[in-house]
């Protein structure tokens, strides 16, 4: 007896996937909203008389949500993704965080490397303050640039740069090319490890860089804040091994030769 094939059976590898107004409306508000963070309250930190500890932990609650937000839009219950498959849910997560982490490290993380001794000294300067903003909410470690710490950073950005190759490879080919998928994943591995890291030398060193005695230092600077590190790399991963089995049984290019 002949078969139908289920309107939910993954589709062949493509970059593209199916049209959601909804989804792209909670994309654009999301990292819409990380956009104007930084101009936003680098202007109310200096034009006016909010306290700074105040703008901070605005900032660092807004930042955290636009993550949460934007990073896991495609697991919402928005009707235009009913008839989504699961694989296409997931690459509507994984992409959304590589390309943020990717973005993060490779812009406000390298600045803090370059010039994190001139951002220590320049606490009134407005051009440090996307940087101050952080430290004004508590967390020392980007204030005292302990060796360990900078070596974290180091790795992020090199874990960036890594992850945009795989990237480029992966549209340059479609997202045929397995080179650009492994890439990808390898970062995940990466991001899992430094941010158990980033979380266990504080935990062991006894918090002292953290205000454990605040819900907004502890809870959301630290725990929440970085939460997305911890629960995107799996999916990743999970998403990477769905593409390199359509990668590895994609059937091979068949080229005609020229008729005498």
């Amino acid at each position: 007896m002949a078969t139908v094939a289920s309107s939910r059976e993954d589709p062949p590898i493509s970059a593209k996937l199916p049209q959601s107004r909804g989804l792209r409306i909670v994309w654009i508000v999301a990292f819409g909203s990380l956009a104007v963070s930084f101009p936003l309250y680098s202007y109310l930190a200096f034009h006016s008389s909010v306290d700074r500890s105040l703008i901070a932990d605005a900032m660092v609650v807004q930042v955290t949500v636009a993550y949460f937000l934007g990073i896991f839009a495609a697991f919402l219950p928005i009707p235009s993704l009913r008839t989504w498959t699961r694989s296409q849910r997931l690459q509507a997560v994984a992409l959304p965080f590589v390309i943020c982490s990717y973005t993060t490290h490779l812009t406000w993380e390298i600045g803090w490397l370059i010039l994190h001794k001139a951002i220590a000294g320049a606490r009134d300067a407005a051009w440090a303050y996307p940087w101050w903003n952080y430290i004004d909410g508590g967390d020392l470690r980007y204030l005292h640039a302990e060796p360990n710490f900078l070596m974290i950073e180091v790795l992020s950005v090199i874990n960036g740069c890594v992850g945009i190759t795989g990237l480029v490879l992966l549209f340059r080919s479609k997202f045929t090319d397995y080179r650009g998928t492994l890439l990808v994943m390898s970062t995940a591995v990466t991001h899992t490890v430094l941010t158990w890291y980033y979380y266990g030398t504080e935990i062991i060193a006894g918090f002292p860089s953290a205000d454990t005695d605040s819900f907004m230092g502890l809870g959301v600077r630290f725990i929440a804040l970085n939460g997305p590190w911890l629960i995107a790399p799996w999916l990743v991963l999970a998403w990477g091994y769905t593409m390199l089995k359509k990668q590895f049984t994609a059937p091979a290019p068949t080229f005609e030769l020229p008729q005498p």
